[in-house]
């Protein structure tokens, strides 16, 4: 688990302008007191077509930030205070992410390239252990699903903040997303993220 940092060359505006249009897919009403929005790595042409500046910050990051291997997970944002639930993109509870390709405990696992691209700094809750840890313990994840991860009480967390995207650098953190319990800190700020991924071996 690193923090990483790339120099980009993006048109000016284009996050500001990128970012209300997801928010305007995902919230119309912009009085709301919550707001968000996103495009998924799986959306079609129809999706991407209604997204221009969201599509086109996409293909930016992946020609001049992430490795060719690496496809869009998400791009993600919101600006408020968001909702208190049990599970979900807003379940603020650790979590571990998956993939079709991962399929046992001896395989692959998800590598992850988290970008900030807010003018903030993003904060995320990590525990201080992984699922093989967590399995010698009794406490197997399944592979299959999404993972909401409910940690003994005597695993020690810790945060980390990836800093905030400027004029010509973006920064992310890259970690293994299925192996780490991980979680976001939102605040009334909001974020705005584009994570990319690829399965691949620790």
């Amino acid at each position: 688990m690193k923090i990483v940092s790339f120099q980009v060359n993006l048109p000016p505006g284009i996050l500001e302008a990128a970012r209300a249009e997801l928010l305007d897919r995902g919230t119309p009403d912009r009085d709301a007191p919550f707001r968000w929005g996103y495009l998924l790595g799986v959306d079609g042409p129809d999706v991407r077509s209604a997204l221009p500046l969201a599509s086109r910050l996409d293909e930016l990051l992946r020609e001049q930030a992430v490795d060719p291997e690496y496809s869009l997970s998400f791009l993600k944002t919101s600006i408020g205070a968001a909702p208190e639930v049990s599970e979900g993109v807003h379940y603020d509870g650790f979590h571990l992410d998956t993939h079709p390709e991962i399929v046992d405990d001896g395989g692959p696992e998800l590598a992850r390239v988290l970008i900030n691209l807010a003018p903030e700094r993003r904060t995320l809750r990590i525990a201080k252990t992984d699922r093989f840890e967590l399995a010698a313990r009794g406490l197997p994840i399944h592979r299959g699903d999404y993972q909401v991860v409910d940690l003994p009480g005597d695993i020690e967390t810790t945060t980390i903040d990836i800093p905030p995207s400027q004029s010509d650098t973006v920064h992310a953190l890259q970690f293994f997303a299925s192996v780490i319990p991980h979680v976001g800190v939102d605040k009334r700020s909001g974020h705005f993220l584009a994570s990319y991924e690829a399965v691949a071996r620790p």
